[in-house]
């Protein structure tokens, strides 16, 4: 009986080392910190999380098309782009 206990107590470190290997294969595949735990409700709001972010990036693309269409839109646009471009960084003064 021991020895079977002994090997069941084998497998079950294999299996354990095994589903540690596919979840962080997992959590590297969908950009997961490695030191979080992974079920389905940590995934589940990760997955509406990004949903929601990439919602918000779709509205304001579709805003930036409706600017686009307005030829005066689009040029005051681009000189307000063009003066944070030429404006000095703060981030690039060394200290």
């Amino acid at each position: 009986m021991k020895h079977y206990n002994k090997i069941l107590k084998e497998q079950v470190g294999e299996l354990d080392h095994e589903i540690l290997h596919v979840e962080n294969g997992f959590k590297h595949s969908y950009g997961i910190p490695p030191f979080i735990d992974v079920s389905p409700g940590t995934i589940m709001r990760n997955l509406a999380s990004d949903i929601f972010s990439l919602q918000e990036s779709l509205h304001a693309l579709e805003h930036d098309l409706l600017v686009f269409e307005d030829i005066k839109q689009l040029k005051e646009w681009l000189k307000i782009v063009k003066r944070s471009l030429a404006a000095p960084r703060d981030d690039d003064m060394p200290f």
